[in-house]
């Protein structure tokens, strides 16, 4: 007696050209997911809500001059932080007198940060307009706020408050406390008037440490006038 057979079906394995049909829908589903995504992100920085200035904050300066410089930047708050143009902002900013230099930056995800440098000033001038602050490099600029204490007050215009201000910003700070005004009608015959009374003639901006270093030892000997002008041959005379 034979054994029953059994016969059996194998079904053909699926081949490349079944496959195909499949993996290219996989391929057109993710393509369009991250169109999808793509499109999310776009419509998420640009024009929703989620990355928008929601504050500005400013960093260098306080008080008075921080609220003039965010007058002056008008930051569109509320708007998507990728569309603010900062560039205006920035000119705004640098174009107040008192300004130095100012930078306007994103903050994410809600804020613009305005960095200001603000002119400091080393004298102060008395014209029609009242007093404002001198900057080393001689700008004469209004001071949002009151002035410091103790600076001295400088009488010349031109090329003669430059170089006196140049002057002045490069004294030996136990000297330049002792300033009390600095005057100068052209770039080489810059004076300063200590608080003693007395009177420097410094002449030029040029070696003001060798200068300091000559005057230091002259003011050993009592005197009215300290002329360094030329510090290889300084002199000393009593005006009184």
């Amino acid at each position: 007696m034979t054994a029953p057979v059994v016969e059996r079906t194998v079904a053909p394995a699926p081949t490349l050209t079944a496959r195909r049909p499949r993996h290219r829908w996989l391929r057109v589903g993710l393509v369009l997911l991250g169109a999808l995504l793509v499109a999310v992100a776009v419509w998420a920085v640009w024009f929703s809500s989620l990355l928008a200035a929601a504050s500005v904050r400013v960093l260098g300066v306080e008080g008075a001059r921080a609220e003039a410089a965010l007058a002056a930047a008008a930051v569109p708050v509320g708007m998507p932080l990728a569309r603010i143009d900062t560039a205006p902002a920035e000119r705004a900013v640098r174009a107040l007198p008192w300004v130095l230099d100012a930078e306007v930056r994103r903050g994410w995800p809600s804020e613009i940060v305005l960095a200001v440098t603000p002119r400091v000033p080393i004298a102060v001038i008395v014209d029609g307009s009242g007093r404002s602050g001198v900057d080393a490099e001689g700008v004469v600029f209004p001071v949002a706020g009151a002035l410091p204490k103790g600076l001295p007050t400088v009488t010349a215009d031109g090329v003669g408050l430059t170089a006196s201000m140049a002057a002045l910003a490069t004294l030996p700070p136990d000297l330049g406390r002792k300033v009390v005004s600095v005057s100068a009608t052209t770039r080489d015959d810059i004076e300063l008037t200590l608080r003693s009374g007395d009177v420097v003639r410094w002449g030029s901006a040029d070696q003001p440490e060798l200068k300091a270093e000559v005057l230091g030892a002259l003011m050993e000997r009592k005197a009215d006038v300290y002329d360094v002008a030329a510090p290889e041959v300084p002199t000393t005379f009593r005006a009184r």
